[in-house]
């Protein structure tokens, strides 16, 4: 599978001038990742945008290439949306843990569910910059069976060690693809920087920056096979029954 990773300098609360930044940087993939909230920047005056996603649906029919990209929804909502190539809507997801430190709890409502979806035949997550710091959502996606996650994210250049090494932390616990794209550029209260990162189920880096990749998620499958550690969660805190092992025992 070919995965873009798409960094967008996303103009400040002008979705126009953002649709039309976002279909001039979409390349030739089979899924192209776009960053959180790609219409508008991480702004605190969220308006609902009711073309975000016809845009999305319309351009991944026309490129025929399926799409995950971020944007605000009803509620306010801050969103992620993975579209097929075909232009249908394969999952939506609403953030689960708005970022309190710069009052997004405060004008975005919570997300409540993490829908998995198949899209190029691999079980797939979305999820959304802050929830990065939360382990158990991925944990909980990992052994309903996701191989890959993608993770859209703002976030800002002080702080992009953590979001590199919370990716690699993911990828690994969960023996899974973590492909994490970030916006560039700036808004008026952060700078942001080319950190996007693509890695593989063992931690292994396999992508930096804006570019192309081709993943397999058959190997993150193999990998849990080889190395069954996520057999021996404890799937009765997530209200999943026990797994049928995979080595004697």
């Amino acid at each position: 599978m070919r995965v873009a990773l798409v960094e967008t300098d996303t103009v400040w609360e002008d979705p126009a001038a953002n649709r039309e930044a976002i279909r001039a940087a979409l390349p030739e993939a089979d899924v192209a990742v776009f960053p959180e909230l790609a219409f508008s920047g991480f702004t605190m005056r969220p308006e609902p945008d009711p073309l975000a996603e016809p845009f999305l649906r319309d351009l991944a029919a026309e490129r025929h290439a399926g799409l995950v990209c971020g944007y605000t929804g009803p509620g306010p909502r801050n969103l992620a949306v993975a579209v097929s190539p075909a232009g249908k809507v394969l999952a939506r997801y609403a953030k689960l843990h708005p970022f309190s430190y710069a009052g997004e709890e405060r004008v975005y409502l919570p997300g409540n569910d993490l829908p998995l979806f198949e899209i190029h035949g691999a079980c797939a997550a979305m999820l959304i910059c802050y929830d990065l710091r939360f382990p158990e959502p991925f944990r909980e996606a990992a052994l309903r069976g996701a191989l890959v996650f993608f993770v859209i994210a703002n976030w800002p250049a002080r702080r992009v060690d953590h979001w590199r090494a919370l990716l690699r932390a993911r990828a690994i616990e969960n023996q899974a693809f973590m492909i994490g794209v970030n916006r560039i550029g700036r808004d008026p209260n952060e700078e942001y920087v080319s950190s996007s990162l693509a890695v593989g189920p063992k931690g292994e880096r396999i992508g930096e920056g804006a570019g192309t990749i081709e993943i397999d998620p058959a190997q993150a499958a193999e990998w849990r096979k080889e190395f069954p550690a996520l057999d021996d969660v404890r799937r009765d805190r997530y209200g999943l029954p026990a797994p049928e092992k995979t080595r004697a025992t």
